[in-house]
C-alpha cells in the first residue's frame, strides 16, 4: 500500500510540474537558482519542507530576516501557520496560530481577499496586518504574496524586516510572486499526497474493523436478551472448538455461588444449577484470572454436586471478566480424550471476552429497559408531585402519582394521627374504604402499620389469600373490589412516624423488581414533595401566625384593663392555632385559677382552682416550659386533672405566662376536640402569644398602679405651691405643674417637649454633677417682668450611672426679694436724703456758733437761708414719708375743686425758676390761651406737677430743655412734662411707679432721691380720678403725662 501511495505521489508531481506557467525557462536564465529551488520543491515530502525551501530562498533573494508561510483552508475562510523564520531560526509557536480570515484583520486575510501581493512600509501603524504577529515578531516593514493554484489561493507568503523600515518594490513583489507559483504547485502536491495516504490508512482500519465486527456478529446475534445471547455464544463456541458441551455460569457474589445461565450439549435441567465458587475447575480459573485446562476432568467433576458433568475427560474453563471484576466463567468439555492447546486457550479467552461484552451489553440493555420503565414512572411521579405546594394538595398529588406510575386502580395516603394511621390524601378511593380509613387502619391491617413503622415496602399479590391480613380487611377488599396492594412508606418531616402510600389493584398481581424500585423512588419523591410542601406550609403558617400575632399584639397593646387583656387572649388564641378552646389560669395564693376561657364547655371552668403542683397546667407552671399532649385518650388521670379536658377535648397544649423579674402570671392553654400533633411553629406561636399576653398583662397592671399613682401625684402637684418641672435625659420637659404655670406665666402645653432654656430663655441645670443641690437663686423673665426663683434640683440616674432626667422645684421669691431690696435701698436713700440736709444744717449752725470767727450780717443771712432751705428740704422728705404712710393706710384726703390747670402749671414753673433750681435747664411751655378747667385738688396737683418737674431737672443733663404742656382731650385735661435725659428702659417703665423703686440708671449715675416721688404722684393722680403714665425711649429722654377729669360744669360741652 505504501508503494502504491508513493507511485501516485510521483504521478501527481509529474503532472503538476508539466503544468508550470509559460516563461519558466526565461525566468531560469534570469534567476539561475530557480531551477535548483524547483528541484528541491519537487523532492519535498510535506508542506513544512516546501515552506522551508521557499523561506530560505526568499531570505537570500531579498535580504529579509523574517519570512513566514500560512496555509489557507480550502474554503478560504481560515488559515493556519506552517513555518515562521526570524534571523534564520524557526519560531515553533507559529505552527499553533490560527487565522480567522473573515473576522480578524491580518496581512494574510488581505492577501487572500484581494488576491494580489501588497507591501506595508510601517507595519506598526497599519490596520491591514495582524497586531498579535507584528508585536510578537517585531516586524517594521512587511510584504504579503498569495500563492495560487488554478485560481485558488492555497497559501500566503509573508516577508519582512525587524530593523530599519524598508519599502518593497514592485519588481521584488513580482519576483516573489513568480516564485510562488511553483511553491503553490508543490504545496498542492504535498496536500494531495497526504490526503491519499490518510485515505488509504482509513480504508485499512475500516476493513479491519469490519472484519472484527463480522466475526463478532457471527458469534453474537442482535438479540440483547442476556440468556439468548449467552445460549448462542456457547453453541457457536462448541461448534468452533469441536467439543461435546459448553456452558456459561454467572457469579452471584452475595451468595458466593455460580449459577448456570446457558448450556450446549447438556441436559436442559442444568440451567439454574448452582455450585459454590470454591469448587471445580471454575474456582481455579477465577482465582488465577486466566483460562485453565484439565486433561483428566473426572476428579474435578467429583467436586461439583451435579450429575450433568459426569463422563467428561477433558475441560477448559476461562473467567468472564469485565474490567477488574470476574462475573462468571465460560467452559467447554470433551467426553473423549483431548488436550487443549494454546490455540484453544486463546480462542476460549476471546470468546470469554465476547461473553463479557455480551453480558455487559445485555446488562446495559436490561438496565436501560428497566431504567426506561422506571423513568417513565419517575416522570409521571415528578410531574404529578411538582405542581402542588399546599400540604393537602400535595398529599392528593402523591396518591394520584402513585396510582398512575404503578398502574393501580386507586390509591390512598395515610399519615400518623395519634396511635393510628388515618386517610389524608386519596385518588379514587371507594367511599366504604375511605370512610374506614378516615378513622384509622383497622387492627386487621396491623401488618401495614408495622411496615410503616419499619419503613419497608410491603407487597400483597392477592389480599384474600394473604394470611397477614385479618377478616375485616379482607371484607373491605371485597367491598372496595381490589385484590392486590402495594404499601410504600411515606416520610413527612413534621411527623415523628412514617405514613403509608397504598396502591390498590383490582386484579391479583405479581410485583417485579422494577415495581419495587419504582415504589422506593415514589417514597423518596413523596418525601421530597412533602418536605417542599412542609416548607411551604411552614412558611405560610409562620406568615399567618406572625400576621395574627401582630394583629393580636396590636389589640393587646391598646388594652389597659387586665381583665380585658385576658378576654382578648382567650378570644384570639383558638383562631391562632385552629384550636377549639382556650383557658388562662392566673396564680392566686399558690393556686391556678381559671380567670378567662372560651370554647364549648370551657367557659364553665371559669373560677375553678387547682394547686400549682397539679398535673398538666401545674406541670407547665412548675417547669416553666411548654407541654404538648396529642391525645389524652386512655389516661383518665390527665382528664381528671383539667376540667376543660373533662368536657370532651382530646389534645392539650400549655405554655407559661411569664411575669416581671422571673415571676409567673400563670398558664395559657389551648385544646382540640380531636387528637392532633402540635407542630413546633404552633408551639412557638403560642409561646409568642404568651409573651405578648404577659407583656400586655404586666403593662395593664402597671398602668393600673401608675394610674393610681398618677392621680395621687397629680392631686399633690396640683395643690402644691411650688413649681415642679421634670425633664428627661434629653432635657425636654415632661412635667410642668400648675404652680409652674403660674410662676413662669408659661402654659404647660407650650412647655412640654421643649427644654427649659427654650421655654424660659435660660437653663435651670446646675454645674454640679451631684444628684441633688441646695436652693439657689435664679431669675427668669415673665413677660417684661423679672421674676426671682428659689430653685432646688434633683438629678435622676439610670443603672449605669448616667443622667436619666432632672426634677426642678422652685417658688417665686420676687416679692420677698424686692421688699428686701426696697428696704435696703430705702434705708440707704432715706439715710442719704436725711443726712444731706441735716449735715448742711449742722454745718452752718456750727459755723455760726464759732466764737473765733466774726461773721457779718450778710454772711449770717446766707447761712441762715441755707439752714432754712435744708430744713424745708428735710420737711419735704418727711412729708413724703407721711404721704406714703397715709396712702398705705388710706387716710389721704382729696378735696377736688374746679381749677385752671394751666395757671397751676405756670405757677410751679415760675416758682422753680425764681428759686434758681433749674440747674441750667430751659423750660418750654406749651399752654393754651384759654383756661383748662379740671376737677382736682389744687395742692395735690401742685405736688404732682412739682414732682414731675423736679425729676425732669434731676434726671436730664444740665443745660437741657424741659418741655411742659397742657391740653384738653376727649377724656379730660392732659399735662405732660418731657425731658432730654437718658430715657427709661422698657422693663423698668412700670417699676418706677413702685414704692421705693429707683431706676438702675439713676442709681448708677448717683442721682439722689427716695424712690417715692413717682409712687406718690401716681397715687395722688389716681385719688383725683386721673391716671399717670410714661413714654420713653432709651437715649432719647422721657415724657411723663397725667390726665385729670374735666370740671363737672364743662362735662358734655365738648372741646369748645
Amino acid at each position: 500500500m505504501k508503494q502504491s501511495a508513493q507511485a501516485l505521489w510521483l504521478g501527481v508531481t509529474a503532472v503538476l510540474l508539466r503544468r508550470r506557467r509559460p516563461g519558466a525557462e526565461e525566468r531560469s536564465s534570469e534567476f539561475p537558482a530557480t531551477d535548483e529551488v524547483a528541484a528541491r520543491l519537487a523532492r519535498a515530502p510535506d508542506s513544512r519542507s516546501v515552506a522551508d525551501v521557499l523561506l530560505q530562498h526568499v531570505e537570500r533573494l531579498l535580504g529579509v530576516n523574517v519570512t513566514a508561510l500560512a496555509l489557507v483552508a480550502p474554503d478560504g475562510r481560515s488559515a493556519r501557520g506552517c513555518l515562521l523564520r526570524k534571523d534564520g531560526n524557526e519560531l515553533d509557536w507559529f505552527r499553533e496560530i490560527e487565522f480567522d480570515l473573515e473576522h480578524e484583520p491580518s496581512g494574510i486575510a488581505t492577501a487572500v481577499f484581494e488576491g494580489a501581493p501588497f507591501a506595508v512600509f510601517d507595519a506598526t501603524a497599519s490596520t491591514k496586518v495582524s497586531r498579535r504577529i507584528v508585536d510578537a515578531v517585531g516586524v517594521q516593514s512587511a510584504a504579503y504574496v498569495p500563492l495560487v493554484v488554478q485560481t485558488r489561493i492555497v497559501a500566503v507568503l509573508a516577508l519582512g524586516v525587524t530593523g530599519e523600515r524598508r519599502a518593497f518594490t514592485t519588481e521584488e513583489l513580482n519576483m516573489v510572486d513568480r516564485l510562488g507559483s511553483d511553491v503553490a504547485i508543490a504545496l498542492e502536491r504535498t496536500r494531495a499526497a497526504s490526503e491519499l495516504v490518510e485515505t488509504l490508512e482509513r480504508e485499512r482500519r475500516r476493513s479491519e474493523q469490519q472484519r472484527a465486527l463480522l466475526r463478532a456478529a457471527q458469534v453474537l446475534s442482535s438479540d440483547l436478551e442476556l440468556v439468548h445471547v449467552l445460549e448462542r455464544l456457547v453453541s457457536q463456541l462448541a461448534e468452533l472448538m469441536h467439543v461435546d458441551a459448553a456452558d456459561c455460569y454467572l457469579l452471584d457474589a452475595d451468595r458466593r455461588v455460580l449459577r448456570c445461565v446457558a448450556a450446549h450439549g447438556l441436559e436442559r435441567d442444568v440451567i439454574g444449577f448452582e455450585f459454590p465458587t470454591d469448587r471445580g475447575l471454575a474456582a481455579v480459573a477465577m482465582r488465577e484470572g486466566r483460562a485453565v485446562a484439565a486433561d483428566d476432568y473426572e476428579p474435578v467433576a467429583d467436586t461439583i454436586p451435579g450429575e450433568a458433568y459426569a463422563g467428561f475427560s477433558g475441560a477448559l474453563v476461562a473467567p468472564v471478566r469485565w474490567g477488574d471484576e470476574v462475573q462468571g466463567v465460560l467452559g467447554v468439555g470433551a467426553r473423549r480424550e483431548r488436550r487443549f492447546g494454546d490455540e484453544d486457550v486463546e480462542l476460549i479467552e476471546a470468546y470469554a471476552g465476547l461473553a463479557s461484552l455480551a453480558l455487559a451489553n445485555a446488562q446495559a440493555y436490561d438496565a436501560r429497559s428497566r431504567q426506561a420503565r422506571i423513568e417513565r414512572g419517575f416522570f409521571r411521579i415528578a410531574s404529578a408531585l411538582g405542581q402542588s405546594l399546599s400540604l393537602e394538595a400535595t398529599l392528593d398529588a402523591v396518591a394520584h402519582a402513585a396510582n398512575d406510575a404503578l398502574g393501580g386502580s386507586f390509591a390512598a395516603v395515610l399519615m400518623p394521627r395519634g396511635p393510628t394511621l388515618e386517610l389524608v390524601g386519596s385518588a379514587g378511593v371507594p367511599p366504604p374504604l375511605a370512610e374506614r380509613l378516615t378513622v384509622g387502619l383497622p387492627d386487621s391491617a396491623a401488618v401495614l402499620t408495622r411496615a410503616a413503622a419499619d419503613g419497608r415496602v410491603l407487597a400483597a399479590a392477592d389480599v384474600k389469600d394473604d394470611d397477614r391480613f385479618g377478616a375485616e380487611w379482607i371484607d373491605l377488599a371485597r367491598t372496595a373490589r381490589y385484590r392486590a396492594l402495594l404499601a410504600v412508606p411515606a416520610t413527612s418531616p413534621s411527623e415523628e412516624h412514617n405514613g403509608l402510600v397504598l396502591v390498590f389493584f383490582e386484579s391479583a398481581r405479581t410485583f417485579a423488581d422494577e415495581d419495587l424500585e419504582l415504589a422506593r423512588h415514589l417514597a423518596d419523591a413523596a418525601r421530597g414533595a412533602l418536605e417542599r410542601s412542609e416548607l411551604f406550609e411552614t412558611e405560610r403558617t409562620a406568615r399567618r401566625l406572625s400576621q395574627q400575632l401582630a394583629r393580636t399584639g396590636g389589640v393587646l397593646a391598646t388594652e389597659l384593663d387586665p381583665a380585658a387583656v385576658l378576654d382578648e387572649v382567650v378570644r384570639h388564641a383558638p383562631g391562632l392555632l385552629a384550636a377549639d378552646a382556650c383557658a388562662i389560669r392566673i396564680v392566686e395564693d399558690d393556686d391556678l385559677v381559671v380567670s378567662a376561657a372560651t370554647g364549648e364547655g370551657a367557659e364553665d371552668a371559669i373560677g375553678t382552682r387547682v394547686q400549682s403542683t397539679a398535673r398538666l397546667s401545674g406541670d407547665v407552671y412548675q417547669s416553666r416550659a411548654p407541654l404538648a399532649i396529642d391525645d389524652v385518650a386512655g389516661d383518665e388521670r390527665l382528664v381528671a386533672a383539667d376540667p376543660v379536658l373533662a368536657s370532651g377535648y382530646k389534645a392539650f397544649l400549655g405554655v407559661p405566662l411569664s411575669g416581671p423579674e422571673g415571676s409567673l402570671h400563670g398558664v395559657l392553654t389551648v385544646y382540640a376536640e380531636r387528637p392532633r400533633t402540635w407542630r413546633p411553629e404552633e408551639i412557638e406561636a403560642l409561646l409568642a402569644l404568651a409573651a405578648n399576653t404577659s407583656a400586655a398583662l404586666t403593662n395593664a397592671e402597671l398602668y393600673s398602679r401608675v394610674s393610681i399613682e398618677k392621680e395621687r401625684s397629680v392631686a399633690i402637684l396640683a395643690n402644691i405651691a411650688d413649681g415642679i418641672v421634670a425633664v428627661e435625659r434629653d432635657g425636654k420637659v415632661v412635667l410642668w405643674n400648675a404652680a409652674a404655670e403660674a410662676i413662669t406665666g408659661v402654659p404647660s402645653e407650650e412647655a412640654f417637649g421643649r427644654t427649659p432654656a427654650q421655654v424660659l430663655q435660660r437653663t435651670l441645670e446646675s454645674d454640679t454633677s451631684g444628684t441633688q443641690t441646695g436652693p439657689r437663686l435664679v431669675s427668669i423673665m415673665r413677660g417684661n417682668e423679672e421674676v426671682w426663683l428659689s430653685l432646688s434640683e434633683a438629678v435622676m440616674r439610670d443603672p449605669l450611672g448616667e443622667v436619666a432626667g432632672r426634677i426642678f422645684a422652685f417658688r417665686d421669691i420676687s416679692a420677698d426679694r424686692m421688699v428686701e431690696e426696697v428696704k435696703s435701698d430705702f434705708v440707704a436713700a432715706v439715710s442719704h436724703e436725711l443726712r444731706t440736709p441735716l449735715t448742711s444744717i449742722y454745718g452752718f449752725a456750727e459755723t455760726l456758733l464759732r466764737e473765733d470767727v466774726l461773721f457779718g450780717d450778710e454772711e449770717r443771712r446766707i447761712f441762715l437761708r441755707y439752714i432754712a432751705s435744708e430744713s424745708e428740704r428735710l420737711t419735704e422728705i418727711v412729708d413724703q414719708l407721711l404721704n406714703v404712710a397715709r396712702l398705705d393706710a388710706g387716710d389721704l384726703t382729696v378735696e377736688p375743686e374746679e381749677i385752671d390747670v394751666a395757671s397751676v402749671v405756670s405757677e410751679v414753673v415760675g416758682t422753680v425758676e425764681e428759686a434758681d433750681a433749674v440747674n441750667g435747664h430751659r423750660f418750654e411751655l406749651d399752654l393754651p390761651s384759654e383756661p383748662l378747667a379740671a376737677e382736682a385738688d389744687r395742692a395735690k396737683l401742685r405736688q404732682v406737677f412739682g414732682i414731675l418737674v423736679e425729676n425732669a431737672i434731676k434726671y436730664s443733663p444740665s443745660g437741657g430743655t424741659v418741655t411742659v404742656g397742657a391740653r384738653r382731650t376727649d377724656q379730660g385735661v392732659e399735662v405732660r412734662v418731657a425731658d432730654e435725659g437718658a430715657g427709661i428702659p422698657v422693663a423698668e417703665q412700670e417699676r418706677i411707679f413702685r414704692k421705693f423703686y429707683r431706676a438702675e440708671s439713676t442709681v448708677r449715675d448717683g442721682a439722689g432721691g427716695t424712690g417715692l416721688g413717682l409712687f406718690i404722684a401716681r397715687e395722688l393722680v389716681t385719688a383725683m380720678g386721673g391716671r399717670l403714665w410714661v413714654e420713653s425711649t432709651e437715649g432719647q429722654g422721657s415724657s411723663f403725662a397725667f390726665e385729670l377729669p374735666v370740671a363737672r360744669r364743662l362735662e358734655g360741652s365738648g372741646n369748645g
